[in-house]
């Protein structure tokens, strides 16, 4: 029995004799990270002597997009009530329709629409009444909550992050962003909460690549990198542009792929609306530090004619109404 330690991942492996020819190196991969292990019969103990080159830049992003399965394709039921709030032909029973399918959400989403976010007047106890009172679009965005729950409510290993921080800053740049639309972009209140509650899950997609180089990784931020230019820096491309490739997956309108690829830096893409929004909700949702050394953009205030003054008081009201969404989903 051969004994080996891989230098990549540290992990030791015991090779039986038998699979070893006599006094002859052979080169195998480590299982973990890819790393060669050159091994002989007549070793007690080796180390790996060269790695494989790691894929980084396009390569890496593609095969993440291809094979990843840390996020879905478009939850059916989202895509469903889509098609269904897009039709001029639906009504209440329709998109009833699509929630019987699944009580489970339909139970969720009414506890929901009885938060105080949405303030109803009265009790809502059916999927009918909900959308009698709420109306469609707003149902909709219901039906997103719920599904997107349990794509970005994920335990994140490489970045450290248990699953309830990576909902409720997902969930908090979705309603920070529909507000700060509702006040300066009435267009895109729909489209900001959408892409705000999906904003982060290429984060989701990256963490496996994260969690193999987590040494370099801590390193990189204990350094005083940003998050993302840590991930830039080892794969040549970072969360956002990852999330913004593979949510083309899910034809997402392109404003909505273009504003997620860039809410890191907004100038970059001249101040697209969509983007400034992402960003600055994305700052002020970032009080739990989920991305290290976040900085904000004054710039993208300025180019929605926002004024600095709004940011405490729509943070303070964006962390008591994502309160009281968990608060309902969790009843």
């Amino acid at each position: 029995m051969v004994s080996i330690t891989c230098t990549g991942c540290n992990k030791t492996y015991q090779i039986p004799d038998s699979e070893l020819p006599e006094n002859k190196p052979v080169d195998l991969l480590c299982p973990a990270c890819s790393t060669v292990l050159r091994v002989q019969k007549d070793q007690q103990q080796t180390r790996a002597e060269t790695k494989t080159p790691a894929l980084t830049g396009p390569e890496l992003m593609e095969k993440i997009v291809q094979t990843s399965k840390a996020l879905p394709p478009m939850p059916q039921i989202i895509a469903r009530a889509n098609e269904v709030l897009s039709s001029e032909n639906s009504g209440f029973r329709e998109i009833s329709q699509v929630l019987e399918t699944d009580q489970a959400m339909a139970t969720r989403v009414l506890r929901i629409a009885n938060s105080a976010y949405y303030g109803v007047s009265v009790p809502v106890t059916s999927v009918q009444q909900a959308s009698a009172l709420l109306g469609f679009q707003t149902l909709f965005e219901l039906i997103t909550v719920v599904s997107s729950s349990k794509m970005m409510g994920k335990n994140l290993e490489g970045y450290n992050i248990e699953a309830k921080f990576v909902w409720k800053h997902s969930l908090s740049v979705a309603v920070g962003a529909k507000a700060i639309a509702e006040k300066y972009h009435p267009e895109l209140v729909n489209d900001a909460f959408m892409s705000g509650l999906i904003h982060d899950s290429g984060m989701v997609l990256l963490d496996s690549c994260i969690h193999k180089n987590q040494r370099q990784f801590n390193e990189l931020l204990a350094r005083g990198k940003t998050l993302q230019d840590a991930e830039f820096e080892m794969f040549e491309f970072d969360h956002a542009a990852l999330a913004a490739r593979y949510l083309k997956k899910w034809k997402l309108p392109e404003n909505l792929t273009h504003a997620i690829r860039y809410h890191h830096s907004p100038a970059e893409c001249g101040h697209d609306p969509l983007a400034c929004i992402l960003h600055i909700s994305d700052a002020m949702a970032n009080t739990n530090n989920l991305e290290s050394n976040f900085v904000m953009d004054d710039s993208a205030l300025d180019a929605i004619g926002m004024p600095t003054d709004d940011l405490d008081q729509m943070t303070f009201d964006m962390e008591a109404l994502v309160d009281s969404i968990i608060e309902s989903m969790e009843a």
